[in-house]
């Protein structure tokens, strides 16, 4: 239920109010599947790491958005975790960060 999010060449993540550059931040995924059954609303939290989030660490406020992602699920998908994961992660791309899910 996390991203890893990566900087690359074009696109920098900065920690808020600082010009301190991260290599990578873990986002983790809570999502709502409204009840029209397409609507799927996800939003993210940072954290310097998978580990950090594991042992406690409060959200790490960055450059990367968190704010609410909203999409039209495609006839067939489901409102799921995997749908929320998919579609967070095309979007983080879309942004020019490089992502990965993990699980």
């Amino acid at each position: 239920m996390g991203l890893l999010i990566n900087a690359t060449a074009e696109k920098k993540i900065l920690i808020q109010g600082t010009e301190i550059e991260l290599q990578s931040v873990y986002a983790r995924l809570e999502y709502g599947a409204r009840a029209n059954g397409v609507t799927l609303e996800i939003a993210a939290s940072t954290y310097e790491s998978k580990d950090a989030y594991e042992s406690g660490a409060s959200i790490l406020l960055t450059d990367v958005p968190m704010s609410n992602i909203t999409v039209e699920l495609e006839e067939g998908q489901m409102q799921d975790l995997s749908s929320a994961e998919l579609y967070s992660k095309v979007k983080y791309e879309e942004l020019g960060y490089a992502v990965e899910i993990l699980r």
